[in-house]
């Protein structure tokens, strides 16, 4: 009789343990996902997100000027903003572009594009505008645009079209470990 007691005491005792065990689990994965859900969101109200707001062109006799109006969305500073048109002999850039607040604006670049520019002229396989700054740790983004030309009378030059609905971001993809060290970080 006593060994069965015996039995039976361990069996309970082993069920309140595994009950115990399974109950610290739950609490400690929750509170670590609320940890890392939080950690996550910090990082991600501190990165920049620039973009192009809106696009005009004018023309005036052959050349063309396109006009697009970068805007920073997120919630950090983008620095060392650079703008590139492929078939286009120059390219625009930016010290700081601010977020949302005081300092806030919008920039707007001119693209001048004659008659000669080779964008207009040569046409290309795979145009794009490519929009390429860091965040305060310095990490690289680039958001590229994808161009295609348009051929209005059937020979050059050539009108390029900038989609601005559909591009990549190209973004650091960092841990959760590392978004911790990089927000304790004094920059």
């Amino acid at each position: 009789m006593v060994h069965r007691d015996i039995h039976l005491g361990m069996d309970w005792l082993l069920l309140i343990g595994l009950v115990l065990l399974l109950v610290v689990g739950g609490v400690t994965s929750f509170y670590l996902y609320v940890y890392i859900a939080r950690t996550r969101n910090e990082y991600r109200a501190a990165q920049p997100d620039l973009r192009i707001a809106n696009l005009s062109a004018m023309n005036s006799g052959d050349v063309l000027t396109l006009y697009p109006e970068l805007e920073n969305v997120g919630g950090g500073v983008a620095y060392d903003c650079v703008m590139h048109l492929g078939g286009w002999e120059g390219n625009f850039a930016i010290k700081k572009v601010y977020p949302r607040g005081p300092r806030y604006e919008k920039h707007v670049v001119a693209i001048v594009l004659s008659p000669e520019a080779p964008i207009r002229v040569k046409l290309m396989s795979h145009g794009y505008l490519r929009l390429r700054y860091h965040d305060r740790w310095e990490q690289k983004y680039e958001c590229w645009y994808s161009v295609t030309q348009v051929n209005a009378g059937g020979v050059p030059p050539y009108i390029p079209h900038i989609d601005l609905e559909h591009h990549e971001l190209t973004e650091p993809d960092p841990s959760v470990w590392d978004m911790r060290k990089l927000l304790r970080s004094p920059s």
